[in-house]
């Protein structure tokens, strides 16, 4: 074996091999065979349970992390799966019982329960260490107001991972236009990918397949997107556009309302009403088929397509960060389709649960973090996050780079404000003093009601 105090020289490690070094610090207790239950909708049990080992990366992943977190803790992992876990926990606390430990949301429905205040402050549960990376900072800090944390994002959250917006790219499109993976993996690295470069390289992209002289979805274009749906809610994360700012006293700021939003709007404007490399498909759904055709030289799609729409796909793809809103932006961000999964603890939390639902919770996100995203990672890119050194990187850098702007977490109740950039783009509009002042006197009074629960609970 090696020598004791001998030097691990980290360079030299995997990814997955340097994540698994990262301790959890949590103690060494165990909880007599109890059950930890989570409560979940339907369609987002595989992130907590897996029944049986399949031979499918990430399932086969989740289930030996259980194992493991079972023997260790001595816990049994359970799920109820449920329809509509908003109004069961509401439910569950007005009743006053503790019928679960964690309940499991779409992030864009965590306001019912956050605004009916049933839900128990993250900052305040012990062992649950915000700081460690299996908890995105970028999504947390900004949901975190006066010391609160009530919807959590992390890495148990394998829906974060998958719903996550890259620029997926073709090789071989690229390559008939005389650019290797490398050179566009270079601008990424070089600071100078932004939406005008990628606006440069896609304009001049159309191959007019039937000689109709007219675009068609089986023509090949530089870029494709739908307009005024989820897919276009990336620019918000891409150009570091904050929705609006609350501050630890409760006081606020909408701040979607100014001149780099108009900016970004003109920039989104430019690259989806292109007149030559831009296919604008009525239906987001197909645009991930029609890349996978090898129609599409550059489109964003979320990681999840990889086993999805792209499983079939014949010509080799790549996957870059968002494009920068100028060379000046600090980094390369990004966000998911809001459907992911955040966390709530239900209010009626005893002291005596504290400590095993804070350990438990912590020890399945570190263990996601540390074997189930790099399973997900190997599985979906067909390897290539070992094999491919920049594709490695640049997945790193899209995922550290995740801003889930948590007004989503209250898209419905805040008269669509997080949806107003959607909007205007497919409305290919700029206007955004004058659709604030229609809009500004009921944005104001939903935001201070949504900040009264957090500085009232």
């Amino acid at each position: 074996g090696e020598e004791v105090g001998e030097e691990i020289n980290i360079e030299e490690l995997s990814p997955a091999e340097q994540r698994a070094l990262i301790p959890d610090n949590l103690p060494e207790m165990t909880f007599e065979g109890r059950s930890y239950i989570f409560a979940v909708e339907e369609a987002k049990a595989y992130e907590i349970i897996s029944e049986e080992l399949t031979g499918e990366a990430t399932n086969d992943a989740v289930y030996d992390r259980n194992l493991r977190i079972e023997d260790r803790f001595d816990v049994k992992i359970e799920v109820i799966p449920t329809t509509n876990p908003y109004d069961n926990v509401k439910n569950v606390v007005t009743a006053g019982t503790y019928a679960y430990d964690v309940a499991g949301f779409f992030n864009f429905k965590a306001y019912v329960p956050i605004m009916a205040g049933v839900l128990y402050n993250w900052c305040e549960l012990p062992y649950v260490d915000l700081a460690q990376p299996w908890h995105n900072q970028l999504a947390n800090d900004p949901a975190t107001i006066g010391g609160k944390l009530y919807a959590i994002n992390s890495d148990l959250s394998i829906s974060t991972l998958q719903y996550t917006y890259g620029m997926f790219f073709n090789y071989n499109i690229w390559e008939n236009y005389g650019y290797t993976s490398q050179n566009l993996y270079d601008m990424v690295f070089d600071g100078s990918w932004t939406s005008e470069k990628m606006l440069s390289l896609t304009n001049g992209i159309w191959e007019d397949t039937n000689g109709d002289g007219a675009h068609d979805r089986n023509d090949i274009h530089g870029y494709s997107v739908c307009l005024g749906l989820n897919t276009t809610d990336v620019w918000l994360a891409a150009f570091d556009l904050d929705v609006a700012t609350i501050n630890d006293d409760g006081t606020f700021e909408i701040t979607f309302f100014n001149e780099k939003t108009v900016s970004a709007l003109e920039k989104a404007i430019a690259l989806s009403y292109d007149e030559v490399g831009t296919f604008r498909n009525s239906d987001w759904r197909d645009v991930p088929r029609a890349f996978a055709e090898g129609k599409i030289a550059m489109s964003q799609l979320y990681f999840g397509e990889t086993t999805e729409s792209l499983g079939d796909m014949q010509d080799t793809y790549g996957i870059l960060p968002l494009p920068k809103f100028d060379e000046n932006q600090e980094g390369y961000y990004t966000n998911a389709w809001d459907q992911f999964s955040v966390f709530g603890v239900p209010l009626t939390l005893s002291d005596a649960d504290k400590d095993v639902t804070g350990i438990i919770f912590e020890a399945l996100c570190a263990e996601s973090y540390k074997t189930v995203f790099p399973a997900y990672y190997d599985q979906a890119l067909k390897s290539r996050y070992s094999a491919e050194p920049a594709t490695a990187e640049i997945i790193d850098i899209i995922m550290a780079g995740r801003k889930l702007e948590f007004t989503f977490q209250f898209g419905e109740n805040l008269s669509a404000l997080p949806y107003m950039f959607r909007q205007m783009l497919g409305k290919n509009s700029t206007d955004v003093a004058s659709t604030f002042k229609k809009q500004q006197k009921a944005l104001n009074k939903v935001l201070q009601r949504l900040i009264d629960v957090y500085m009232e609970g």
